[in-house]
């Protein structure tokens, strides 16, 4: 059974009645989505440390594996709310609903899920997210005890745009932690996934974000000449490539048939971790997403598609100049198509250091999840 709106808020009340659980850490990812984002790395970091802390996963796809050692709870449930009325950490990457009030003894920590991009997000856009939405967000930072950033330019959004004034530890991110570590099997677990076993096929990722107000007439926007590009990277990079198209959560349940038709293009929206979806792509086409970002730091070649960027600009404007973004921006397939043909691994590499390192202050190095770790560590010790 769930629970929405007022009677959830009372459940949560009551739930509080019951004392804290000093070693318990509930973690959220994106309002109940399946073992993914920075959770998941955290979590990992917390199994391999056994510790014996009591973590819960809320989440909506109970089908979802998770490793031993997390209890996984229905997400907006009786338990849910239970469990997070009585955690000592939250650990969450989207704001928390407005009925949710942390006890002064509870620690929030805040792994918002999206990073470097090119999008304007929270304070920046206050005028078209709504009031529900600001209050929520408005709550939700007063209620955080530390955000997490990956550099110094999600540093400056946390402190500017997302009316917080606490602590913002600058650790990396730990989701980015799997681009710095062995992650060879990653790729043949998502191919098996989808039934292939030919784990020598090379994977183009197309993930585009969402439009605010979109409609199901609005989905020619993601169609893609998917043939001709395939092709031509097939030619320029050599190989057999398949492709992948994974949708924004806020645009999961559209009608993908209307996007795309080919039996060579597979839909991995569901699959649960974009983070090694990113790993096991050889190419990554986005258009506004922050996904090309954390793609960047493997090396392999990023590139964009802003084909309505006067419209896009209109409903959410960009925050980054685009002559400083290092992937090749394309306007239509056709000149994304010429783009790939003339590609120069070189000159992309060195735009990659450049922007990673002298423009935005990249922290990242792979060691993210053991600082936030480290933290919680000591957080739970000072209270034992």
């Amino acid at each position: 059974m769930t629970f929405k709106g007022e009677v959830a808020k009372l459940l949560f009340y009551a739930c509080r009645l019951f004392p804290i659980k000093k070693n318990k850490i509930v973690i959220d990812n994106y309002a109940g989505k399946g073992f993914g984002d920075n959770g998941k790395y955290i979590a990992l970091e917390l199994l391999k440390r056994n510790n014996k802390y009591d973590i819960v996963w809320v989440t909506k796809d109970l089908k979802s594996c998770f490793p031993k050692g997390i209890r996984v709870i229905p997400y907006i449930s009786l338990k849910s709310i239970y469990e997070q009325a009585t955690a000592k950490i939250w650990i969450d990457n989207l704001r928390k609903a407005y009925y949710i009030r942390k006890r002064k003894k509870q620690y929030y920590i805040m792994t918002w899920h999206g990073g470097i991009g090119p999008k304007k997000i929270e304070k920046e856009v206050e005028d078209i997210l709504g009031k529900e939405y600001v209050s929520s967000a408005k709550h939700d930072s007063r209620m955080a005890d530390l955000f997490l950033a990956e550099s110094d330019f999600t540093y400056n959004k946390y402190r500017k745009f997302f009316w917080y004034s606490g602590e913002i530890l600058k650790c990396g991110s730990p989701r980015q932690d799997v681009f710095f570590h062995d992650n060879k099997v990653i790729k043949q677990k998502i191919l098996s996934s989808i039934g292939i076993n030919n784990y020598n096929k090379k994977i183009f990722l197309y993930a585009p974000t969402f439009r605010d107000n979109m409609s199901e007439n609005d989905l020619y926007i993601y169609k893609r000449q998917w043939k001709r590009i395939l092709s031509v990277v097939s030619q320029k990079f050599g190989g057999a490539w398949i492709g992948f198209i994974r949708l924004h959560p806020n645009i999961a349940k559209l009608d993908k048939n209307r996007i795309f038709e080919e039996d060579y293009v597979y839909d991995v929206t569901n699959y649960p971790d974009m983070q090694e979806l990113l790993v096991a792509s050889d190419i990554v086409l986005t258009d506004y997403s922050s996904c090309v970002y954390d793609f960047g730091l493997t090396g392999k070649p990023g590139f964009m598609i802003a084909e309505d960027i006067e419209l896009y600009k209109k409903q959410r404007d960009l925050c980054l100049d685009l002559n400083v973004i290092p992937f090749p921006i394309a306007s239509s397939d056709e000149e994304l198509v010429h783009i790939i043909e003339n590609f120069d691994y070189d000159v992309y590499s060195k735009k990659i250091h450049d922007f990673y390192y002298n423009y935005c202050g990249l922290y990242s190095g792979g060691h993210a999840s053991e600082i936030v770790c480290d933290r919680i560590d000591q957080i739970i010790n000072e209270n034992m």
